[in-house]
């Protein structure tokens, strides 16, 4: 009922796993992933125990085969699975039950398994394999040309509802947030994989502003101003946290009638964030006098 794909990119070490189904929040049942050990996709007739102790074991020391084997051997009805594995290593490992609805099957690659079932053609999971080994650039966009070698294939011969991607690091750091790279999920849409694609992209530019705004109130505002500038323009109406931040980094780097119009353009649509920005001043976040210049009076 899925085709999913999971993966690791050789020069970073990093593993991420991706999928999209017709089904409903295909992101809630078939990705499992464990910073600094491996990721697993578990679908078909899914049975979450492959995903969930399937890292266990992999924390244990297993094989990504070893792992197969041995929570095959205590399913009930194996023949109905379709799962793949990826050890930090490396490893992989993969398997289709004789049950899973054609056209189902999978490929290992060099560095990825694709698998699918239900899916309308034959073509879909190489598609996926070929897709990835052939593009290069970060982990998470790769995969999701993967998604759309799947998409351009085929697809599910059902159609399309929902989609995800995670991607994690190769070791551990103690602080989960930074050790899950990415963890994004479109669970009802027409087009899901074309949906996930606009979070990455949204994803990446909150991330730019929100380290420029951290390295300004740290100390190096000048720096951070500079990087935002090489964005395009912040949009009052569907970016306004974002342009209140930038605006932020502009008046701590010395152009506060730049900051000041970008919140002038806040007042009209989202003045909730005019407060925002007087409470980082009462905050001590920024200097309180020059809030009171920037912010527009009522």
């Amino acid at each position: 009922m899925t085709y999913s794909i999971v993966a690791r990119d050789a020069a970073t070490g990093e593993m991420g796993v991706a999928t999209q189904s017709q089904a409903f929040a295909v992101g809630s049942s078939v990705p499992f992933a464990l910073p600094g050990h491996g990721v697993i996709a578990t679908q078909s007739m899914a049975e979450p125990m492959y995903g969930s102790i399937g890292l266990d074991l992999l924390q244990g020391g297993f094989t990504a085969q070893e792992v197969l084997t041995a929570l095959s051997s205590v399913d009930p009805q194996p023949q109905r699975r379709q799962v793949a594995v990826l050890s930090v290593t490396g490893d992989l490992a993969a398997y289709t039950g004789a049950s899973c609805v054609d056209h189902a099957g999978h490929l290992i690659g060099d560095s990825c398994v694709a698998l699918a079932n239900m899916a309308s053609s034959p073509a879909v999971w190489p598609a996926m394999v070929e897709r990835f080994e052939s593009s290069s650039g970060p982990l998470a966009e790769r995969l999701l040309s993967a998604l759309q070698a799947a998409e351009d294939a085929g697809g599910d011969f059902r159609g399309r509802r929902s989609a995800a991607i995670m991607v994690i690091r190769p070791s551990t750091t103690g602080r989960p947030w930074h050790d899950m790279a990415v963890d994004l999920r479109v669970d009802d849409s027409t087009d899901p994989v074309a949906a996930l694609g606009e979070l990455l992209t949204t994803r990446a530019r909150y991330q730019d502003v929100v380290r420029a705004f951290q390295q300004a109130i740290d100390g190096d505002p000048v720096t951070a101003d500079r990087e935002l500038e090489l964005l395009r323009p912040m949009d009052a109406k569907t970016e306004p946290d974002q342009l209140m931040w930038r605006a932020v980094v502009a008046a701590l780097a010395g152009r506060e009638e730049a900051a000041r119009e970008m919140l002038r353009e806040l007042s009209d649509c989202a003045p909730q964030f005019l407060e925002a920005a007087r409470r980082f001043g009462r905050a001590g976040l920024m200097p309180a006098d020059v809030v009171e210049r920037i912010v527009p009076t009522a």
